[in-house]
């Protein structure tokens, strides 16, 4: 089987590395597996669909509905994954301007926009139940709305059986993204008094001045740079807890790492990825930094996993987001192959 992988034109232009595009290359290299071939055209430049099986496209927006276009001349199944990052889903807002036909009138939506690609593809995958709540509020035909979880790559350092937890948290993020909520995570650390080890990309100035001056003050506080694969994995096999206190987040594919190397988690509540712990972590109102704190210091008392949880390893790995979505794709292909006839 050979599938198009297309992503929106903007992370060409991206000087930050895209979790979008992470997503895509980890599932790619599962299929390997399955025998699964992965073209990358470029949007904007024409490409052979005949040659194709299916295109899956990632995200979504106006430069979509043309490659939709040329895909379905060929007779080329779609599968969409639109990557909706919400706190909560649309509601009856959402249906609403979905509904709208704003292209009747020459103008562009974006969520009508969503409806109208999601209503051209044969399947659209949504990484959580958050996630299916949302693109279903402002679908014609939620039915073709299918779940596919991510998975995280095999770590880049043997497990261990036994491994000695410091009583300290970890995080790991472009830093100073507003989203990321650093500064309320660094303050809830403060007023604990847990030391707090920070890894991760920093873009900016100023917040580079007030990490350095927090540090100063702080010597429970350390900013420890930008981390390899292997010192990544290191540093949360030793930490006692990781947070995330996003105030927006998809996935949170680093939390997932670091609930498999042994960290217990806090997480924002503003996450799908929440449902992929099977209510093994605190969450928290990543609003609220009493309630950072208040996380934080449950999971502290939690009991130390000396080791890699191997049975999650098994569950949130590659591999097995991989079969799913391969899955997906047989049936998708087998369907169009067969008019639609079971």
């Amino acid at each position: 089987m050979k599938v198009a992988y297309i992503f929106d034109p903007a992370n060409l232009h991206s000087t930050t590395f895209s979790g979008v595009v992470r997503q895509a290359l980890t599932w790619a290299s599962g299929l390997s597996n399955h025998g699964v071939e992965i073209e990358y055209p470029v949007a904007h430049e024409t490409f052979d669909w005949a040659q194709c099986d299916l295109l899956h496209l990632f995200q979504y927006g106006a430069w979509a509905e043309k490659i939709i276009e040329a895909a379905t001349r060929y007779d080329v199944p779609v599968v969409l994954s639109p990557i909706v990052d919400r706190p909560k889903p649309y509601g009856w807002l959402g249906r609403l301007i979905s509904s709208t036909p704003f292209e009747f009138f020459g103008l562009r939506q974006r969520h009508r926009t969503l409806s109208v690609i999601m209503a051209r593809c044969e399947k659209v995958l949504a990484r959580s139940e958050l996630e299916k709540s949302s693109l279903s509020d402002v679908s014609a035909n939620p039915s073709n709305i299918e779940i596919v979880r991510l998975g995280i790559e095999r770590p880049t350092v043997e497990p261990k059986d036994k491994v000695a937890r410091s009583r300290h948290v970890f995080h790991i993020s472009h830093l100073n993204q507003k989203r990321k909520n650093v500064r309320a995570l660094v303050e809830a650390c403060r007023l604990l008094g847990i030391p707090l080890r920070l890894a991760g990309k920093i873009s900016d100035v100023e917040f580079s001045f007030w990490l350095e001056r927090q540090c100063r003050e702080n010597p429970k506080l350390k900013y420890l740079g930008t981390l390899s694969e292997k010192r990544k994995w290191e540093e949360m096999g030793e930490a006692a807890v990781f947070c995330l206190p996003s105030l927006n987040e998809g996935i949170g594919l680093v939390a997932l790492e670091a609930y498999v190397a042994g960290a217990n988690i806090v997480m924002t509540n503003r996450s799908g990825g929440v449902e992929y712990f099977d209510g093994d972590i605190e969450v928290c109102d990543p609003a609220s930094t009493a309630d950072i704190s208040r996380c934080i210091q449950k999971a502290m008392k939690k009991p130390a996993h000396h080791g890699f949880r191997l049975n999650a390893l098994k569950m949130l790995s590659m591999e097995h987001s991989a079969q799913e979505l391969f899955r997906v794709y047989s049936d998708v292909v087998g369907e169009k192959a067969t008019g639609g006839r079971t």
